[in-house]
């Protein structure tokens, strides 16, 4: 790819990340309103797949057919999954922290990447992945490392999802190969809803509360159509110029978006070792994407 191509790419990852930023606040806020938080990440991706399918079968940018591969089902199986991990992790813990834990999925990406797509790992990247490991310890612990804590428990299922979210990337980066990035996002999306009736229907018949209040709406719409449907396909057109590990990496962006907004409007704040823990992950990123731009312009040299 061209220099213009990769700035490009660069670009529209960045864009997807600032707005995805954006989302952990909105759902934190969302969730307020809602009598089940799962009931609302359904509705957000009704309301995405709904103003999606619209507009590219309008454009003429997406076909059915894409639907009947198996992969395409589990990309949407992994995202759904990892959505219901952040939304029911959010009721106990906050959302600046949700941002900061979910994107060290950096880190696993280098480590998957490294098995699927042959990227080596030197000794920057090992030593990011340690400093990042450290410090999401110390940002779910708090320095307490209490295990019968509420707040500890919703900080695993964010770590979890941040880690499902990597295998996300990866197959996202592997069928781009056969499909365009309209199409990924698009089907994602769709997919994601149509798992996500799943575990919805479960919660009716067991008499859970789907109780949606005016305000959530407001939540719901946002997220769906800017948090769902233009970032996902910001983000994918971005994954088709940088490689998986460079898009997580700067995804990072996302952390920088939501404590901004966090801290001004949900008046949370880090307490000093889980901000410890933070810079501890900010100092992973930058070794992981330095060392990836290392690894490159030795591969061009020698080209």
């Amino acid at each position: 790819m061209d220099r213009r191509g990769y700035s490009s790419a660069v670009m529209l990852t960045v864009f997807a990340s600032l707005i995805w930023g954006t989302s952990f606040p909105a759902v934190k806020w969302g969730l307020g309103y809602v009598g089940n938080d799962v009931f609302f990440l359904w509705l957000r991706f009704v309301v995405a797949a709904v103003v999606t399918l619209s507009i590219v079968l309008w454009l003429k940018r997406f076909s059915f057919s894409v639907l009947g591969k198996p992969i395409i089902w589990l990309i949407g199986g992994v995202n759904a999954a990892a959505f219901i991990a952040q939304y029911v992790g959010l009721n106990y813990t906050t959302a600046s922290k949700t941002a900061l834990l979910v994107d060290i999925n950096v880190v696993a990406v280098a480590i998957i990447s490294y098995f699927v797509f042959s990227e080596r790992i030197g000794w920057k990247k090992a030593f990011g992945i340690a400093s990042g490991i450290a410090g999401v310890v110390l940002i779910t612990g708090d320095g307490g490392f209490s295990f019968d804590r509420s707040e500890f428990i919703g900080d695993l299922m964010v770590y979890g999802c941040g880690w499902l979210w990597a295998f996300f990337i990866i197959l996202n980066k592997k069928m781009l190969a056969h499909h365009s990035a309209v199409e990924l996002s698009s089907s994602a999306i769709v997919t994601s809803a149509v798992w996500l009736l799943i575990p919805v229907t479960y919660l009716y018949f067991a008499g859970a509360d789907f109780t949606v209040e005016a305000n959530a709406w407001v939540s719901i719409i946002y997220l769906g159509v800017l948090c769902t449907s233009v970032a996902i396909l910001l983000w994918a057109m971005g994954l088709e110029g940088v490689s998986a590990t460079s898009s997580a990496t700067i995804m990072l962006l996302e952390i920088v978006t939501a404590l901004v907004i966090s801290m001004s409007l949900l008046e949370e704040s880090l307490r000093p070792v889980a901000a410890i823990g933070a810079a501890l992950v900010l100092v992973s990123v930058y070794l992981v994407a330095s060392g990836d731009k290392l690894r490159k312009s030795t591969t061009m040299a020698h080209t």
